[in-house]
Order: structure tokens, then C-alpha cells, then sequence
């Protein structure tokens, strides 16, 4: 498994080969996704491709900082919810709406 560089070195990355230190970040994130339970990764590589999706729309480090704070909260408010309350969680629901089907007009 790829270690992680001291502090030091990691905010060298940031300031001097920004692209270098995304690449060690998605080699750790894969690393991590890898050891988890095959039950877990679909969920997990989902997650991360919409982290990697939010964060790419983000204009500077602080940005993308606050975004990846807040996302993962929503992400612990959620399981917090259900661990909590999981009586709640089992009896939602999703409502099918049934879309009206367009009809092609042969002429």
C-alpha cells in the first residue's frame, strides 16, 4: 500500500506538481476502495466518482475543501439518521411517477 508523505512534502506537491499529488491521491483512493468488503465498493466508487465530479467544479483549494467537508457531513448526517432511527429509514418509500409516453405521429 503507497504511504502517505508527511505534511511537508504534500503541501511541496500542492504548491509545486499539483497534478502529481491528484494522482497520488486517487492511487490511495483506489488502494482503499481495493480493502474494503466487495459489498461496500460499488458504493464506494460511486461516491467517489461524484466527490471527483463536485471538486472538479471547484476554483481554488479552500473551495474544494469546504466541498469535500461538507459532502462527506451530509454523507455522516445520513448514517447517522439510519443508525439512529433505521425503523424510519426501512418504511420510506419512493413514489413512481408514470411519465406519459410521447406518440410518434406517422405521416
Amino acid at each position: 500500500m503507497t504511504e502517505l508523505p508527511d505534511f511537508d512534502k504534500l503541501r511541496w506537491l500542492a504548491e509545486n506538481e499539483p497534478d502529481e499529488l491528484e494522482e497520488l491521491q486517487k492511487t490511495l483512493c483506489k488502494e482503499a476502495i481495493d480493502c474494503c468488503p466487495e459489498t461496500n465498493k460499488e458504493q464506494l466508487i460511486s461516491m467517489q466518482y461524484h466527490l471527483e465530479q463536485q471538486l472538479s467544479r471547484c476554483s481554488n483549494p479552500y473551495h474544494r475543501c469546504y466541498l469535500a467537508i461538507s459532502i462527506m457531513n451530509d454523507k455522516f448526517i445520513a448514517l447517522n439518521t439510519i443508525m439512529n432511527h433505521p425503523q424510519e429509514f426501512r418504511q420510506q418509500n419512493a413514489k413512481i411517477l408514470v411519465l406519459p409516453s410521447k406518440k410518434l405521429s406517422t405521416n
